[in-house]
């Protein structure tokens, strides 16, 4: 009996010895396989996160380098034709002018409705009042040839138009006045600053008198041609004046009356550019003015330069269209 109890309790000493055992290693981490913690998944809103911002290296890699900045095209600035013109015009000089298309507003203009002595562009109106006179009388272009004053008509209207020969010219105011035809008709025209005794215009006058002839609103077609024949012909000075337009367009006519005087001083130029379809009527005129040290040469070279600033306007204008 003895014996049995002491190896019961040698057996029971044991089996505690090894339960503890057991009991401790569980204890220690990791010694007994454990079950996978249960995950909640994270919930990540893209308008309310936080980017995390990059070192400057990152940063410097991720930014797109910027495309180089070509200059913006620089346009052309339209020139101010005005101002163009009036620049070309010297001072020291009393000027009367007047530009203007067929159709459209007038483009420049200097004291268009002072008087003043026009020189040979006062024929131009004389012309044309010669002109109508024949007209209501019945006679045509053969008739004018054929019989006159003196001489035969168109003699004397190339001579006063073209060569501005002061002797025709007297001999054909002297035929207009009769009956007051000469006065009558100009106002009727709506050129009454125009006279003649003394010769005397304004730069809108002369412009009215072009115009009437362009639009052959006066004439008969064949009468009113052949005054525009008289003035579009072709002399040795054709190249001064306003005649330098014809350098840098060839291909336009020009229809003009050049004017100059020496006492007093004067120098003008007037006419009908004509470019194709399009047309365009110019009066200039300058005179000294009161104790002025401007020159004849003076005058010319700056009318010549106004027609050149104005024939490269017409240029541009008919590269346009």
């Amino acid at each position: 009996m003895k014996y049995q109890l002491r190896s019961n309790s040698i057996y029971t000493i044991i089996v505690a010895v090894l339960t503890s055992a057991i009991v401790l290693q569980a204890c220690q981490p990791g010694s007994l396989p454990q079950e996978p913690p249960t995950t909640t998944p994270s919930v990540i809103s893209i308008a309310t996160q936080t980017p995390t911002k990059a070192g400057p290296d990152v940063e410097a890699a991720l930014t797109p380098t910027p495309r180089a900045t070509l200059p913006a095209p620089t346009a052309t600035p339209t020139p101010n034709l005005s101002e163009e013109l009036d620049q070309s015009l010297i001072s020291g000089v009393d000027w009367y002018v007047v530009v203007k298309p067929a159709q459209g507003q007038r483009l420049f203009e200097s004291n268009p409705e002072e008087i003043f002595a026009p020189a040979s562009m006062i024929k131009i109106p004389l012309a044309l009042v010669i002109m109508k006179i024949l007209e209501l009388r019945g006679d045509t272009i053969e008739d004018i040839h054929n019989y006159g004053i003196g001489r035969n008509f168109s003699d004397l209207l190339e001579a006063m138009v073209v060569r501005s020969e002061e002797a025709a010219t007297i001999t054909l105011e002297t035929f207009a006045r009769q009956y007051n035809r000469l006065r009558n008709y100009l106002n009727y025209w709506g050129l009454k600053h125009t006279t003649f005794d003394p010769r005397r215009s304004t730069a809108e006058d002369l412009l009215l008198s072009l115009e009437l002839i362009d639009q052959q609103s006066l004439l008969v077609e064949e009468l009113n041609d052949y005054l525009l024949q008289l003035m579009g012909t072709q002399t040795e000075n054709d190249q001064i004046l306003l005649g330098v337009m014809a350098t840098q367009l060839p291909a336009c006519l020009f229809y003009n009356k050049r004017g100059t005087l020496l006492n007093p001083t004067i120098v003008s130029d007037m006419g009908i550019l004509k470019c194709g379809e399009q047309s365009w009527y110019l009066v200039i005129a300058g005179t000294p003015a009161a104790d002025s040290a401007v020159t004849f040469e003076d005058i010319q070279s700056s009318i010549e330069e106004f027609g050149l600033v104005f024939a490269s306007y017409v240029q541009r204008q008919l590269m346009q269209n």
